[in-house]
């Protein structure tokens, strides 16, 4: 049964987390001074920096908008998450055991780490199919790219990546890095047949899906050859991570702009979302 964190805890992991380490990772900080850092506030529109991170102090202030704070309501407003999500996403990064009141549990420490491994096979895997897209197995990938009006750059930019026409590409690639048979199953990036399992995208378009916090989670797959039997677009089927009805393409990129001018912009395919962005429609 859930219950709430212990406030002692809640106070530990705020203190053992680097609060810089985290904004960081959004925004791009500069000395300003004596323990202070500044940079754009990820929460207004400005060219001038007013957004300062004291991480002696943990905690953030913007002298334009007035939004302040420590690392968990930072995370937070990032995330859109709540208040226990967060903590418990910060206690995992730094190997810290939470404790709930009343007999309550939170997420279990092996359930945690399974689901990292799975967040760092996507990783692994977005890596190797962005590297393919420069190769020259993957021409007909950037041919489809470039006519749409799509260069290297907007490649780069979006993670567009190719899955190479074999059967073991990916698989031998993430088993060289150490991840097992048994957890790749759970990935929904193989198939499994009589063999063994096998590369679910094969010579195709890859467009890495992320959850809101930027993490990949799955993986959508344009087919590119006519001998190609499957279905024009094939995308991850339902896992631990991904949830179809739970996550919308392109939302990491979008969530700040949407939440600034309280507007979504939904559209059909993946490209659109890229020609959205390109073209100044950043809430796509």
């Amino acid at each position: 049964m859930a219950g709430l964190i212990k406030r002692e805890d809640i106070d530990e992991v705020r203190q053992r987390t680097d609060i810089k380490d985290i904004v960081d990772s959004y925004v791009t900080l500069k000395s300003a001074g004596i323990g202070s850092f500044k940079g754009l506030c990820p929460f207004h529109d400005e060219r001038s920096p007013s957004f300062h991170v004291r991480p002696q102090v943990g905690t953030y202030h913007c002298f334009g908008c007035g939004e302040s704070g420590d690392v968990i309501s930072f995370l937070q407003k990032m995330d859109h998450s709540t208040f226990t999500e967060t903590v418990e996403k910060l206690a995992h990064r730094i190997n810290y055991t939470l404790r709930y009141e009343d007999g309550g549990t939170g997420p279990r420490r092996e359930d945690l780490g399974r689901r990292q491994r799975l967040l760092d096979a996507h990783k692994v895997a977005a890596e190797f199919f962005r590297e393919q897209l420069l190769g020259p197995a993957a021409a007909a990938g950037r041919q489809f790219l470039a006519g749409r009006g799509f260069g290297q750059a907007a490649a780069d930019r979006f993670g567009v990546g190719f899955a190479p026409q074999g059967w073991d590409g990916l698989l031998q690639h993430l088993t060289g890095r150490g991840f097992s048979q048994d957890e790749l199953k759970l990935t929904g990036m193989f198939s499994e047949g009589s063999r063994g399992i096998y590369d679910r995208f094969r010579g195709r378009l890859i467009w890495p899906i992320r959850d809101i916090a930027g993490d990949t989670i799955g993986f959508g797959a344009r087919k590119l050859y006519d001998e190609d039997q499957g279905p024009k677009y094939l995308t991850t089927p339902e896992t631990a991570l991904y949830k179809k009805s739970q996550v919308l393409y392109g939302i990491d990129l979008a969530k700040r702009e949407i939440a600034r001018g309280r507007q979504l912009v939904v559209v059909e395919g993946y490209t659109d979302v890229m020609a959205c962005h390109l073209s100044g429609v950043t809430t796509a």
